[in-house]
């Protein structure tokens, strides 16, 4: 199974956490994941770089559509799977959208990056004419925070507005997410007093990864009872 799935968003609003922790997961649970990072500011590169290794999980930097293409039809070749942070710019969600058999668009639940990604589908809808393949695209909730009932029903709205759907599973703890910035690590190697939650957010990790067809339920369902605090003698 070598999956390509694309991440996007014009105002980003976490494309490259939500991209890294996709490839973590998959990564975390045995399978070989190529992360490229096409986004504008090479986060995940610069992650890369920190000194962290893990034999499945590699970076690499797309400069431009052509080399994204290129890097993620050589890993389909080898059966590698391919995460793409494309970022905020409008020709790399498009072009991700070209290659990807998925394309996730992250939305927090707030007006302004609601409404950016509701004018991301938009777009990508405007341009579906061009696509040879159907894609299937989904709107997907990362830092999750709880808001005043009037903002978070007007929120609601705006994600309803559009056809696409959005996933059930979403990616509430931020500060564990973003730890992996820190330090070079990814979700799975953290240590509690690293960032709290740690279980809970692997949880969710490994279930948007099964969501979006990275992982399959056995897979999931395995990593996650490996999970399992130990109950103490």
């Amino acid at each position: 199974m070598a999956e390509v799935v694309a991440v996007g968003n014009l105002k980003s609003c976490g494309s490259s956490t939500m991209a890294l922790v996709l490839a973590s997961a998959v990564a975390a649970a045995g399978r070989s994941v190529l992360l490229v990072d096409a986004a504008l500011e090479p986060d995940l590169l610069t992650w890369s770089h920190k000194g962290y290794g893990t034999p499945y999980l590699r970076v690499r930097r797309a400069a431009d559509e052509k080399q994204m293409g290129a890097l993620a039809a050589e890993a389909r070749r080898r059966g590698v799977c391919v995460i793409i942070d494309t970022g905020r710019q409008p020709g790399m969600i498009a072009a991700g959208a070209l290659i990807a058999d998925r394309l996730i668009i992250p939305v927090r639940l707030s007006p302004l990056p609601a409404l950016a990604a509701i004018a991301t589908d938009a777009m990508l809808t405007d341009a579906a004419t061009d696509w040879t393949a159907p894609l299937r695209r989904f709107l997907v909730a990362t830092a999750i925070v709880p808001i005043p009932s009037r903002v978070a029903r007007a929120v609601e709205a705006i994600v309803a507005s559009t056809a696409t759907p959005r996933l059930p599973v979403g990616l509430g703890l931020r500060a564990a997410y973003e730890a992996p910035f820190l330090g070079g690590a990814t979700l799975f190697d953290l240590v509690d007093e690293e960032a709290p939650g740690l279980f809970r957010a692997r949880q969710e990790a490994l279930s948007l990864a099964a969501a979006v067809g990275l992982l399959d339920r056995f897979e999931q369902r395995a990593f996650q009872s490996r999970l399992a605090p130990q109950a103490s003698s």
